[in-house]
């Protein structure tokens, strides 16, 4: 009997799934996207972790394709074969089309040792960036594995749970500090070892008088991203309150106030909304920098 997979749940990390699967005793494939002719929806490195049984999770074309792709990879891993392949464009599966005739070329690798998959999972855990290189038929790949983003949230309302929600929902790390529930009553008591370069900070007072040195820890850190609360006069009072605590106009410039784009936004979900936007903009122009 044939196994016909469903498509592949989405996740943009998919080497989490790699030990439970291999715990329970089934073989697996880690598939990545070497190689791009023509447009693509999804970025090169991205991939697909499957299990011999056809459950899957990621995604390297977000498209029809994908079962195939699944399908593929299951005969790998019963034929123990790491290899290359190609769809679309250039593919030997003349029934397999991609949008606008481009072609795409994946990575099947059904030999990743346990050991080499805990390194990448304990630098992940370290939130250290990890390199996974590929190399088959003349072709080398380097695949790199970032840090999880992580959005840090310090502040009290409606929006903090909303926030928390919609970033948690594009796969941010999310940690919330405030006085609300006594994680932070003190801004002195903020760890700013958390905010590396990975990591975006917003400040959601209303009491703007508990953010200052909170900013001043922010500024200080390698953080993508600095948001805070408010008005536009909320903002112009805080940018003077942090010059006169020595920040000069260029760093100022880090901090995004009033937060979110300005997509009109008025209720706690929808500033959310448009606060992980600015967030996630912020995130994609870093990569591409």
């Amino acid at each position: 009997m044939t196994i016909v997979p469903d498509p592949p749940v989405y996740a943009d990390y998919v080497l989490d799934a790699l030990p439970g699967w291999r715990a329970a005793g089934l073989k697996t494939a880690l598939v990545t996207l070497v190689e791009i002719s023509g447009s693509s929806p999804r970025p090169l490195g991205s991939q697909i972790a499957v299990a011999e049984d056809g459950r899957a999770i990621g995604a390297v074309t977000g498209g029809c394709v994908e079962q195939s792709i699944v399908l593929d990879a299951m005969a790998a891993i019963a034929r123990r074969e790491s290899r290359l392949e190609r769809y679309g464009e250039g593919s030997r599966f003349k029934d397999l089309k991609l949008p606008c005739g481009s072609g795409i070329t994946v990575h099947f690798d059904v030999d990743m040792a346990d050991d080499r998959l805990a390194s990448l999972l304990e630098a992940r855990a370290m939130r250290q960036v990890a390199r996974y290189t590929i190399s088959a038929d003349g072709l080398s790949f380097d695949k790199v594995y970032e840090p999880q983003r992580r959005l840090v949230i310090a502040g009290q309302g409606n929006v903090v749970p909303w926030l928390a929600k919609v970033a948690a929902m594009t796969e941010y790390q999310v940690m919330v500090f405030s006085p609300d529930d006594n994680s932070l009553n003190d801004p002195g008591d903020f760890d700013d070892g958390l905010l590396d370069a990975f990591t975006a900070f917003v400040s959601l007072f209303h009491d703007h008088s508990f953010e200052p040195e909170l900013l001043d820890k922010a500024l200080a850190s390698p953080a993508f991203y600095i948001g805070a609360l408010g008005s536009r006069r909320a903002q112009a009072a805080r940018l003077a309150t942090l010059a006169e605590r020595g920040w000069d106009a260029a760093m100022l410039n880090r901090i995004h106030g009033p937060v979110g784009l300005d997509i009109g936004a008025r209720t706690p979900p929808e500033i959310a909304v448009s606060i992980v936007a600015q967030v996630v903009e912020a995130a994609r122009r870093k990569t591409e920098c």
